[in-house]
């Protein structure tokens, strides 16, 4: 069989992360393009099912670079012209030379298995890729780790003027016999004289799995904090233990298997498989791995929670779509759980995809936030938390960006913000079954439609959205009124109706009805097994004997017998989830 297939795929286009593989001694001398090979090329190995301690023999190396380090190399050759040649920097010349990134991977990852450097212009990775597939047919290694580097330099940018993309960037491939949902086709590869290494970095973009080893533990950590503090637990107890052992010593039998169930949903895990809390983390990366897909469930607080598959190829058209805001933060700090599409999004894949460290903090207003945050971080969070944070008056560090979805943001908690300090406050609206939707960073303005999306419209309403790339399309919940190309506000939820022993009924008009009765304060409505339910906050002083006898009159008078919800549920405050939207109860 002709063909090879790609285990996994890494890429960088900057060396933030190159500290979290090696030792930083081992790195002092090593120059900024092997340093962005490394870190691309341990991110491959790393993400993959294979021991390299084991395998180190029978793995092959292969890089492709058109230019080398040019950086280098002019140093070089300015310390020759500003010097002459008894000056010129011994170090400079080293790295200068093509194979000095071959040399750096193989000494500091240990591999011991043939490796070669091709060098030919536009063409080095096709070239590198054709030689790649022969050690594979031929038996030569059982694995190829094919890499792709390059820089930019202003005396490139000065010679092919306009045609060459000013991005540094380094890709590498693990590539197999063995069948994977990847192909790589030498074939399809195009030689590229102005940016060499560009093709590669799209296809690692393109092909690299949905999750990492760190962030399918994550995920799944944040999931079992989720399920603890929804079952009424001491939240900051939960949110204060660092790994799944220490959160399941919490729970009975019981509560972690139904946590466990909900796991296995989450990552597509076999419903026949045994969990448990040492094994979980792992269990979600090899099963994201396999089938490259994330069930995320909705938070019902328009109906019954339902679930959402979203695969690699959706997440992936997504973060590409949303990463144009993010070009100038350095760090994200996040406060939302990475197991929402939300905090999925934007704590997780939009981070690796810019190569940012991540520091996940509980939504508690009174941690020490002015030193928790600096310039250029990426604060991931949502309206309650910030509603609350103006209610101590906090002030933002200077150079901070504010990123909020999950519910609507106030204009006048938004216009707080900014008085307080964020440099940018970026709202998202999206869902959960469509990912994010759009954008926008201003009180009082319209939302931007982000690229990935086309729409429907009628009458200067959106209708519905459908993907560019992949195939997902959806009804709006909401009333999008189109306001400009591309531009649109948001007016208000759809009023939907759910059936009650085959009738329509409209829980938002039944809630609207109970809040006119003079002992409801507050009141939501939803869909039971069979019947409508219903939870109210009463008025200050006023008994649930009282209201219950009271309110069986008012709604037999004013409400169908499909309309009256059964049972009734009393609370001092309706149910919310800890993004502050509705939850069921």
């Amino acid at each position: 069989m002709n063909r090879i297939f790609i285990k996994n795929s890494g890429f960088a286009d900057n060396t933030r992360s190159v500290n979290d593989f090696f030792d930083i001694k081992r790195l002092r001398r090593i120059d900024g393009l092997s340093k962005l090979a490394l870190c691309a090329a341990a991110k491959t190995l790393y993400n993959t099912d294979i021991s390299l301690e084991e395998e180190k023999n029978d793995i092959g190396l292969i890089i492709a670079t058109g230019r080398g380090s040019v950086k280098q190399t002019c140093n070089f050759m300015d310390g020759i012209i500003d010097g002459g040649d008894v000056l010129a920097s011994p170090l400079a010349f080293s790295h200068s030379v093509h194979n000095s990134i071959e040399t750096s991977i193989t000494v500091l990852l240990n591999m011991r298995g043939p490796c070669l450097t091709v060098s030919q212009g536009g063409s080095s990775f096709s070239s590198a890729a054709v030689t790649a597939k022969s050690w594979l047919m031929s038996g030569k290694c059982k694995y190829v780790l094919l890499g792709a580097a390059d820089e930019e330099h202003p005396v490139m940018s000065k010679e092919y003027e306009d045609e060459i993309v000013k991005k540094e960037c380094a890709a590498f491939f693990l590539l197999t016999l063995e069948e994977t949902p990847d192909e790589l086709i030498v074939e399809n590869i195009k030689p590229d004289d102005f940016n060499p290494s560009l093709y590669a970095f799209e296809l690692a973009v393109k092909t690299g799995q949905l999750m990492t080893k760190d962030g399918a533990r994550r995920i799944a950590e944040d999931f079992v904090k989720a399920a603890l503090a929804e079952r009424k637990r001491d939240a900051m107890s939960v949110f204060e233990r660092k790994n799944i052992p220490e959160l399941m010593q919490i729970p009975d039998e019981g509560e972690k298997q139904k946590i466990f169930d909900g796991i296995k949903i989450l990552c597509s895990i076999d419903g026949g498989k045994d969990l448990n809390a040492q094994t979980a983390g792992e269990e979600c990366f090899k099963s994201m791995q396999k089938h490259n897909k994330i069930t995320f469930s909705t938070s019902g607080s328009t109906g019954i929670p339902q679930n959402c598959v979203h695969t690699r190829d959706m997440v992936k058209e997504e973060v590409g779509a949303v990463t144009f805001l993010f070009e100038n933060i350095e760090r994200v700090i996040s406060t939302v759980l990475s197991h929402h599409s939300y905090g999925f999004i934007f704590s997780l894949q939009m981070p690796e995809r810019l190569n940012l460290p991540v520091l996940s903090y509980p939504p508690a207003p009174v941690l020490q936030w002015d030193k928790n945050l600096k310039k250029g971080d990426l604060l991931v969070t949502f309206p309650l938390f910030l509603k609350y944070l103006m209610q101590l008056d906090f002030k933002f560090p200077p150079g901070v960006t504010v990123l909020t979805s999950t519910a609507p943001m106030p204009d006048e908690l938004m216009e707080n913000i900014y008085k307080n300090g964020a440099q940018r406050v970026i709202e998202i609206y999206g869902a959960s079954e469509t990912g994010a939707i759009g954008f926008r960073e201003n009180p009082g303005s319209s939302f931007f439609l982000l690229p990935c999306w086309t729409y429907k419209e009628e009458n200067r309403m959106i209708k519905s959205i459908s993907r560019k790339s992949t195939p997902l399309q959806r009804d709006l919940p909401d009333i999008v009124k189109l306001k400009g190309d591309r531009v649109f506000s948001v007016d208000g939820r759809i009023d939907k109706a759910v059936q009650v022993a085959g009738v329509n009924v409209f829980p938002s008009k039944i809630e609207k009805l109970l809040r006119q009765h003079s002992m409801v304060k507050d009141a939501i409505v939803r869909l039971g097994q069979e019947r409508l339910k219903a939870f109210i906050v009463l008025q200050k002083g006023v008994s649930e004997k009282e209201a219950r006898a009271s309110l069986h009159d008012y709604m037999e008078t004013v409400f169908t017998v499909h309309e009256i919800p059964k049972p009734l549920t009393f609370g001092d405050k309706l149910p919310v989830t800890s993004f502050g939207k509705k939850a069921d109860w």
